[in-house]
């Protein structure tokens, strides 16, 4: 009777350690890619703006189009603001990973790179 308790127990523990390894091995995968932009950036930050609409525009082509939520913080603050507060936004412009539960994954502040960013889509699978 001992025996067969272990053997219970030890299929217990093997399940859950499997269910852990399972979830450790899928990495998180891009779900949208959220941009906050401002239309009317001045000195510096117009810069940065510009840049990163460029970065923007060259890496979201093609199928990556659909991932992509752009927002004016200029012309629709009230879209940005929810992202602003959730991820403790203090620069713009600003590009956000976001998984498909909204978990940030990644995200790029102030300086767009667009070699940086077609990367880090193709590491997250966008």
């Amino acid at each position: 009777m001992r025996r067969g308790k272990l053997g219970v127990m030890g299929i217990a523990v093997l399940a859950i350690m499997g269910a852990a390894a399972l979830s450790q091995a899928a990495p998180a995968r891009v779900n949208q890619v959220v941009y906050i932009t401002r239309s009317k950036a001045c000195g510096c930050s117009a810069k940065n703006v510009a840049a990163a609409d460029t970065a923007v525009v060259q890496v979201f082509t093609g199928f990556r189009q659909a991932l992509l939520k752009r927002i004016d913080y200029d012309t629709d603050r009230q879209a940005a603001v929810p992202y602003i507060g959730q991820f403790r936004l203090i620069q713009l412009p600003a590009l956000l990973f976001l998984d498909s539960q909204g978990n940030l994954l990644w995200s790029v502040i102030g300086t767009v790179e667009p070699q940086q960013v077609a990367k880090k889509l193709d590491q997250l699978g966008g």
